[in-house]
Order: C-alpha cells, then sequence, then structure tokens
C-alpha cells in the first residue's frame, strides 16, 4: 500500500525521469574519399543533467558511445567526450555549448574525429 506521501514521492521521481533530456544531433559525416553523407548523433542526460552519455551508428554498422560530464563550475562552455566503437576504433567529440554548464539540450556545435579518419560535424 503506497501512502499519501509516498505516492507523491513516486510520481515526483516519474516526472523526474520523464525530465531526462535526450535526442538526435543531426549532422554530417564526412569519410576519406567518400562524400558526406547525413548521419546522428545520439544523447540522453541523467536525472539532473550534469552527466550522460552521447551514442550513434555509423552507416559502416559499427556503433559507438561514451559518457559526459558537466563541470558546472567551468567559465568555457567546452565539452569533450571520447566514444569508443565497437570494432576497437574512437571517436573524439569536441562541443562547444551554446551555455556553459548546461549539456547538449541547450545547443551548440560539435566536432568528432575518428580515429581511422573522417569526421562528424553539426550545429544543434
Amino acid at each position: 500500500m503506497i501512502t499519501r506521501n509516498g505516492g507523491a514521492l513516486v510520481a515526483l521521481a516519474i516526472a523526474g525521469l520523464a525530465a531526462c533530456a535526450h535526442g538526435p544531433i543531426r549532422g554530417q559525416l564526412a569519410l576519406p574519399n567518400r562524400a558526406p553523407v547525413p548521419a546522428t548523433l545520439g544523447y540522453e542526460s541523467s536525472l539532473f543533467g550534469k552527466t550522460g552519455k552521447f551514442f550513434t551508428t555509423l552507416p559502416s554498422g559499427e556503433t559507438f558511445a561514451g559518457p559526459y560530464a558537466l563541470d558546472p563550475g567551468a567559465p568555457d562552455k567546452v565539452l569533450v567526450s571520447t566514444l569508443a566503437g565497437d570494432r576497437g576504433t574512437s571517436m573524439v567529440c569536441r562541443f562547444v555549448l551554446n551555455a556553459p554548464g548546461v549539456g547538449p539540450e541547450g545547443g551548440g556545435s560539435v566536432k568528432c574525429d575518428l580515429s581511422t579518419g573522417g569526421t562528424f560535424a553539426a550545429q544543434f
């Protein structure tokens, strides 16, 4: 049996989980000797938005994922995240966020460099 206060806490917890930011960052993937193609970098923020993860699947089928953590006291708007690929490669993504201490949900730009060559770039 859930008490009145217990029910309120459960409702608050569910609302908080629903408030986690997530979404696509649509951009262009440029690989060596190939025309750029549309690509998407996904993100999911934690409950309080200061940490989260990035993920993507390239046209080759390789998937990448990696965490991020914001430094709310940092005066700059730069966020760097390294995503590990499931085939042993990596992507280093450098974000310039629209506001310091605010994650991808606040908008900005990103450029990711693949360890095998090529880049992903987007404005969001």
